[in-house]
């Protein structure tokens, strides 16, 4: 089917299928197979560490089947206090599976996402379960230098993943194209493993999109790929192919034409999501599916790891292939989202308060957001009720307009 995304499609059910790093899934599964005597040793968790795209989380999920163990699966990129990670970590230890033989793993990803002070009472839960635990526990991160994740590195395993190879993600997309019955020349394949900079669900993507013209997949029609890929559309234009493309690859193609940053592109899908799918249930699933991908752009805001954008752009290409029915047949004007209509209202105000916090950001030793935020009262109280206002003029270097403010 081509209408299936051949990410799934392909989607490894057994760790002879794995692609790379056959050295790391060798002692993954050792380790797990072996942890009943890891216990005996302390050694209660395995934390792996790795760029993103090279295979992680679908690493444990594949092993854990194959040995056996049920995955519950924690997300440390969501926020959350420390007493409800104990009451996700206790039930993930209390509630039994009945499609497992040997109990369950308990995988928390994508622990760089730990931030803040909201996070501060998550990551010592984390901690706390990490020393106690009965069941195997498996952490992920993209970065095991983040001194978020330092406590947890002295009680853990750890195992690193590699860059994907050239020749490993060519040799996968050359056993798919063989599997489809498509011809190609291997010198395309191997152009599309360069341009994925090792990243294979991104090289499966290009491959599946070239594979729907039906012809030779030739190293003429890699550079075609990409060079129509340079080209960008306007934010309306895209919207209209993501939301009415025939297959979920044409869909994010579309998503990476547009040149809107990901969380304007999240607030135009989501915003114009009812319009063109009035389906309650439709609405439901890609609502569901927008929540993760505004969880992708968080983190990258955070960690500044750009390598998510393919996933979060993947996340956002709501099509009807994906959400089932049928688009409205009618083409609608999309509406603007309100949020971005606001910020753009709102901007002169915020580079006014932005040069405020700049100024104080030295004398308090804050970021200039947290500066202004912190104390806008008190420099408001000194100015108001205090006599102050030359002062501060002067000693934060500030306009009358900016006082005014």
């Amino acid at each position: 089917m081509r209408d299936q995304p051949w990410v799934q499609k392909y989607k490894p059910n057994h760790t002879k299928d794995l692609v790379g790093n056959k050295a790391v899934t060798s002692r993954i599964l050792e380790w797990l197979q072996k942890w009943p005597k890891s216990v005996l040793r302390n050694q209660r968790a395995l934390l792996l560490f790795g760029p993103a795209g090279v295979g992680k989380t679908l690493t444990v999920y594949t092993i854990a089947n194959e040995v056996g163990y049920a995955v519950f699966e924690i997300n440390a990129s969501v926020k959350r206090s420390k007493k409800l990670m104990n009451e996700l970590l206790k039930t993930s230890t209390m509630t039994k599976t009945l499609t497992s033989k040997r109990g369950r793993v308990i995988l928390i990803d994508e622990l760089e996402g730990l931030s803040g002070k909201s996070d501060r009472g998550a990551a010592s839960a984390i901690k706390d379960y990490v020393t106690e635990t009965q069941v195997p526990i498996i952490l992920i991160t993209n970065d095991i230098t983040d001194a978020k994740i330092s406590p947890l590195r002295k009680l853990c395993t750890y195992i690193e993943f590699q860059l994907l190879t050239n020749v490993e993600i060519a040799d996968k997309l050359q056993s798919i194209c063989d599997e489809e019955s498509i011809k190609y020349d291997r010198a395309a394949l191997e152009q599309l493993a360069l341009k994925s900079r090792g990243d294979l669900r991104a090289a499966i993507n290009d491959l599946q999109r070239l594979a729907e013209s039906g012809s030779t997949i030739t190293t003429e029609s890699v550079i075609d790929l990409l060079k129509a890929r340079d080209q960008t559309i306007d934010i309306n234009e895209a919207l209209d192919r993501i939301f009415y493309a025939k297959t979920w690859n044409d869909a994010i193609y579309a998503a990476n034409q547009t040149d809107a940053y990901p969380d304007e592109l999240l607030r135009w899908v989501s915003n114009n999501l009812h319009l063109v799918f009035p389906s309650l249930a439709q609405q439901e699933k890609g609502l569901a599916i927008l929540s993760k991908a505004s969880i992708h752009n968080q983190r990258m805001k955070q960690t500044q790891n750009w390598r998510l954008l393919p996933y979060s752009k993947e996340l956002m290409s709501l099509s009807a292939s994906i959400l089932g029915g049928k688009p409205a047949e009618t083409h609608l004007e999309y509406s603007y989202p309100e949020w971005i209509r606001q910020m753009g209202f709102s901007r002169g105000l915020r580079q006014k308060r932005a040069l405020v916090g700049h100024s104080l950001s030295p004398i308090v030793h804050l970021s200039s957001k947290k500066a202004y935020t912190e104390y806008k009262i008190v420099l408001k109280a000194l100015i108001e009720t205090g006599g102050l206002k030359e002062e501060i003029k002067k000693d934060l270097e500030l306009t009358d307009e900016l006082i005014q403010l």
